[in-house]
């Protein structure tokens, strides 16, 4: 019984402050002995996380521009001649209260050829021989969504005291089209940037574990913990996706000032630019997702050798 070998040496013992530094201390020197390995998992999570990030800034700009042209989406209700202010007012106040109605602005005759003229700015001399005002007067209804659109027209067309329904429905459609294309595409394209993350992490520290394999099976063999082993590789791991998010993050924001200054030259889409807020959450979302799948690919990539 002399020479039976101590048990378990490599039992936890201390306080939880001592035990984490040791962890801390031995991921540490676990980066530092990987050398090139460890340059290559953060290499491989940043730039995967940047191509992810990046992805996601296009999405808030297509997200922008759609919200953007939701909000200017109209219809407009033009009336029939008979059609006296009061019971426009009546109508406008029954309109008012469908559910697929955000707003209802009533238009005259009057209003309509002063945003004509505002329109045609420079050319109002065309307007000037008219003997009469020729527009309609109309109620102008912004719906709650594009999706509801045609639902709206059909029953606007229903009213007796309207005589024409105008809306873009191409666009309205094709922006509603375009939308829903884009966010399943976004979805394929996170989740093959998440996985390829994942697998280049997972390979690279299995790597690094199989160098140390004897090492393990040694440590296991004079009574080290599971956890004890485990934690070392796992916190390399989120260490590996956490430096390489911010290393993403940090190129992120010269992609988001090229990409801002270039829809700015253009007014019609200047809209469609991120805002700094936007950025600070796609960064905090960089380094939650760099950092599971740091811990995530370590754990399985350890569990091998534990036998667990």
């Amino acid at each position: 019984m002399a020479n039976r070998i101590r048990s378990r040496p490599y039992r936890e013992r201390g306080s939880p402050i001592r035990l984490s530094r040791k962890i801390l201390v031995e991921t540490w020197l676990n980066v530092r002995r990987n050398g090139v390995y460890s340059v290559a998992c953060i290499a491989v999570a940043g730039i995967s996380l940047l191509v992810f990030g990046i992805f996601l800034l296009l999405d808030g700009s297509v997200n922008n521009l759609v919200r953007n042209f939701e909000e200017r989406v109209g219809v407009s209700a033009y009336l029939k001649e008979t059609v006296t202010p009061s019971m426009a007012a009546e109508l406008q106040a029954k309109v008012v209260t469908w559910p697929q109605v955000e707003a209802v602005n009533y238009v005259s005759q009057e209003e309509a050829m002063d945003a004509l003229k505002r329109d045609l700015a420079g050319f109002e001399d065309v307007l000037t021989s008219l003997m009469v005002n020729p527009l309609p007067a109309s109620l102008e209804i912004k719906p709650k969504s594009p999706q509801v659109t045609a639902a709206l027209v059909a029953q606007l067309k229903a009213i007796p005291e309207i005589d024409e329904v105008q809306y873009d429905a191409a666009i309205v459609n094709r922006l509603i089209a375009f939308a829903s294309y884009f966010r399943i595409a976004g979805i394929l394209i996170s989740l093959l940037f998440v996985a390829s993350t994942w697998f280049l992490l997972s390979s690279s520290i299995r790597m690094t574990v199989y160098a140390r394999k004897e090492e393990i099976e040694i440590m296991k063999l004079v009574g080290a913990t599971d956890s004890y082993i485990r934690y070392p590789f796992i916190i390399e791991g989120i260490f590996y996706g956490l430096v390489g998010a911010i290393i993403a993050g940090v190129l992120l924001v010269p992609v988001r000032s090229v990409l801002v200054a270039s829809l700015q030259q253009l007014s019609f889409m200047s809209a469609m630019a991120p805002d700094s807020t936007y950025q600070i959450w796609i960064i905090l979302v960089l380094v939650a997702v760099g950092s599971f799948l740091g811990a995530i690919s370590a754990n399985l990539s350890i569990r091998r050798f534990l036998h667990v």
